[in-house]
């Protein structure tokens, strides 16, 4: 009797074990656990980007030449109606 009650006993216990501590430990682990993030995804990283990226659309707005003259008319000549 003593030793199937010691039995029964661990076998609570082993049980108890799987049920509660196993998932607790799991959750406090995906919960707690620094995810890595990529280089490319990093703070520094995407202020560089940015960064850069306006740096190229300064450039490009500053070589293009600025438009001098008369605009050209949204209508072909024979179109135009006199107001």
């Amino acid at each position: 009797m003593i030793t199937h009650l010691a039995h029964y006993e661990t076998s609570l216990f082993w049980g108890w074990v799987l049920a509660m501590v196993v998932p607790t430990v799991a959750v406090l682990r995906l919960a707690l656990w620094p995810e890595r993030i990529p280089p490319q995804n990093s703070v520094g990283a995407i202020r560089a980007r940015i960064e850069r990226e306006r740096r190229a659309a300064t450039v490009d707005t500053i070589r293009l030449r600025p438009v001098t003259g008369p605009q050209p008319a949204r209508r072909p000549a024979h179109r135009r109606t006199a107001a």
